[in-house]
């Protein structure tokens, strides 16, 4: 197909269109940068309980509970 078209309008069109995508690549890694980061979970870990645990359970250690820390609005 025959363009009447300059060769060089198609070059400057696909360099407007690299930085674009690259403009557009900054603002979004620096939305995500701006985000604030999740708390850490609250993690709990209890003694073993000689009464509960008998024999090799003793081995695996207490319970343990992993918690979200949800924050209140």
């Amino acid at each position: 197909m025959f363009s009447t078209r300059p060769r060089d309008a198609d070059a400057k069109q696909f360099i407007a269109e690299q930085k674009t995508l690259a403009s557009i690549d900054q603002q979004v890694d620096a939305f995500h940068a701006a985000q604030p980061t999740a708390p850490d979970p609250v993690i709990i870990e209890h003694p073993i309980d000689p009464v509960l645990q008998t024999g090799d359970s003793q081995l695996l250690g207490g319970a343990m509970e992993i918690k979200s820390p949800w924050s209140e609005p």
